[in-house]
């Protein structure tokens, strides 16, 4: 079934990359994080690890997940109903990495939505696909 796949794709899409802070790689997606800091932080996507740094835009800083979680995603074919699917929180290390990191974790909240191009996994073009979640991890740099 397309969700688990969709579920797991949420949490590759954010947070993965090493492209320079200040330059979009040309296929990039930014995603915005809301976090518990009070700030809002861009972040580059590109790779394909779910747990590699993110670049935050505008800065030399990355953003180091260490717990995925909160995950829902909506899928609403033209017409349809929507399917919801919740995923699974996954954390590195299986929690032991978020145990000792000796930064301040930071809280963050994300949703995106695109819309299928061209029919996908049994679900034809137009379909909207909507996710969210919640992620936490530190800041490197300045």
């Amino acid at each position: 079934m397309r969700m688990p796949a969709l579920t797991a794709a949420t949490a590759a899409l954010l947070l993965v990359g090493a492209a320079s802070a200040s330059a979009q790689p040309p296929w990039a997606e930014p995603i915005e994080l809301h976090c518990d800091d009070g700030q809002h932080y861009e972040v580059w996507v590109n790779g394909s690890g779910t747990f590699t740094p993110g670049n935050v835009a505008g800065s030399t800083q990355m953003l180091v997940p260490v717990w995925f979680g909160d995950n829902v995603s909506t899928i609403t074919p033209p017409g349809g109903s929507p399917v919801i699917e919740t995923g699974p929180d996954e954390a590195k290390g299986k929690g032991m990495v978020m145990d000792r990191v000796r930064r301040d974790l930071l809280y963050c909240t994300y949703s995106d939505s695109f819309t299928l191009t061209e029919p996908e996994m049994g679900y034809p073009a137009g379909t909207v696909v909507t996710f969210e979640g919640a992620v936490r991890g530190f800041l490197t740099g300045r």
